[in-house]
């Protein structure tokens, strides 16, 4: 029996996604399959929220970029419906202010404020500029700080992170956070393909292509919880490339 093989290409990274079932979400009853409970249902959606947003940000930033958090100075906190209004000030400042170097701006941001001091957290891209004077000159209530991405390509664990950190905003529902994460509109959009393998199974333990590696903690081979059907994920990532040596 053949089966479908997804990939989905995002920068260095190439996630696979076999099943015998083109479609990976289908509700239709299926005999065997155990019934999906709500909670079932919430850490199926967090999971899927926490992969399309690595593929966002592995399409669209890497070495050279940064992972940005904005606070506030204790009597500058805002409201969140306040928060907003002046993240997005920051935006437009800063979309200027890259203008200045004929640069384009790139952004993915989440905002948390339930049971800690309200902040915001950016993922941007790096400029040929002092960044950080830029961000510190146009983010004028608190201090902004700085972590620069590391050059793997592959940034699953930080797009988990920023799920983490709203999640208990994004549930409250309250009119901060109507949805996990925001972003600028000039993103490129990871790359999905799908083809049909004429062969009756796949390796349990698969094999990279050439010139990647599979990121191990990222293998999965289990039940698909909505056809009932066998499934099997992973995510390659491009290898570093050797340097030559001087002679």
């Amino acid at each position: 029996m053949p089966y479908y093989k997804t990939e989905i290409e995002a920068g260095k990274t190439i996630e696979v996604i076999k099943s015998h079932t083109r479609s990976l979400n289908d509700h239709r009853p299926r005999e065997g399959r155990e019934k999906i409970t709500p909670e079932d249902m919430k850490k199926i959606n967090r999971i899927n929220t926490e992969a399309r947003l690595a593929r966002l940000i592995n399409a669209n930033f890497g070495y050279g970029d940064y992972h940005l958090v904005l606070t506030y100075r204790k009597d500058l906190r805002p409201s969140p419906e306040e928060a907003k209004k002046r993240l997005a000030k920051f935006l437009r400042v800063l979309r200027r202010e890259y203008k200045k170097y004929k640069e384009e701006l790139k952004y993915i941001c989440v905002t948390e404020y339930l049971n800690t001091a309200i902040h915001h957290h950016l993922i941007i891209n790096g400029i040929e500029a002092n960044i950080n004077k830029i961000v510190r000159d146009c983010w004028e209530w608190g201090s902004p700080h700085f972590t620069p991405l590391d050059d793997t390509g592959q940034y699953r664990e930080l797009a988990a992170y920023f799920i983490k950190e709203t999640s208990k905003t994004y549930k409250a529902n309250d009119g901060g956070a109507k949805q996990h994460y925001t972003c600028s509109r000039n993103l490129i959009k990871p790359v999905k393909k799908t083809t049909i393998i004429k062969s009756i199974n796949w390796l349990d333990i698969p094999k990279p292509k050439k010139g990647y590696y599979i990121d191990k903690d990222t293998v999965y081979n289990g039940i698909n919880p909505f056809t009932g059907a066998p499934i099997q994920k992973y995510t390659m990532v491009k290898l570093p490339e050797i340097k030559g040596k001087s002679g």
